[in-house]
């Protein structure tokens, strides 16, 4: 269908409806909020747990909004255990015919997530900051409220009918929040280096314990260790040496003559027994003098 406007109406032939109207400016006007000044529809923090959404203008799907004076926004009571984030919205709403700004809460959550925007044909919705409530809160701090104005998939800024960008307040908010990044990031490193301070001084301490008590293992070792030998020095005098050396020659005489019995070829005489003593012993058998030894 081919479509023009606008034109004057001759005897009722030309009307025109507000979404026409919506369509022109549409197409022209970007949605988002108005670039000057640069607090338009800024979320500060106000008393306790309220904020306050700064007058501005914004354009909706080629629809106007306009908050003339500042405005005071009341944001639920925190919960005692869990967090969560109200986002505060400019919501255009095509049943009701009317755009406003409104408040959307997440779930409860130890690590809550923002709620969704609503953009279909009937309700469309720009988020112009998002509030951390944390659980137990009583007031709501400036570095609570995170502006989301400048990010274009959540709000934008509308750009394509003027010529500059104040961004004098955006600045100043980043520049407060590095600032405060600055101070806990140095605050955190010097709790790392007194951390890391107190684990040498800790390893210090136990390499040297270690050190005296292997001083005092090596030295009671050794003093172990001379007491037996002394000891063992008073048990082999002369005498138990040299009994201890003739069991020993005994044994190795035992052991050879075991050796020829069983490895040599004995054929006159293979048997052979030893007795220690002839006492309760009884022999028969033919004696042989030259061998001297008893054959049967």
């Amino acid at each position: 269908m081919e479509k023009s406007s606008f034109f004057n109406s001759v005897s009722g032939d030309r009307t025109y409806q507000a979404a026409d109207w919506a369509s022109y400016f549409g197409s022209i006007i970007g949605n988002g909020v108005f670039p000057l000044p640069s607090t338009n529809l800024q979320v500060m923090a106000g008393e306790g747990m309220n904020v306050t959404v700064k007058a501005g203008k914004a354009w909706i799907n080629g629809y106007f909004y306009n908050n003339t004076s500042d405005l005071a926004l009341a944001i639920g009571t925190a919960d005692g255990v869990l967090n969560r984030i109200d986002r505060i919205v400019i919501r255009w709403d095509l049943t009701n015919r009317v755009i406003s700004v409104q408040k959307k809460s997440s779930g409860y959550s130890a690590s809550p997530t923002a709620p969704a925007l609503q953009r279909d044909a009937d309700i469309y919705e720009l988020a112009i900051a998002d509030i951390y409530v944390a659980a137990g809160a009583t007031a709501i701090a400036g570095g609570n409220i995170t502006d989301q104005r400048l990010n274009t998939s959540l709000c934008g800024v509308v750009a394509g009918v003027v010529t500059q960008i104040d961004t004098a307040t955006f600045n100043a908010q980043l520049q407060a929040w590095f600032a405060n990044y600055q101070t806990l990031s140095a605050a955190q490193y010097t709790d790392l280096v007194a951390y890391m301070g107190s684990l040498k001084l800790l390893g210090d301490n136990q390499y040297a314990a270690l050190e005296i008590y292997m001083n005092d293992f090596e030295t009671a070792a050794q003093a172990d260790f001379n007491e037996w030998f002394e000891g063992l020095q008073d048990v082999l005098d002369e005498n138990a040496a040299g009994n201890i050396l003739n069991l020993i020659s005994a044994l190795d005489a035992r052991v050879d003559l075991l050796e020829a019995v069983v490895f040599n070829d004995i054929t006159a005489n293979p048997f052979l027994i030893l007795f220690d003593d002839l006492d309760g012993v009884t022999a028969t058998g033919v004696w042989n003098e030259a061998l001297q030894r008893i054959e049967c």
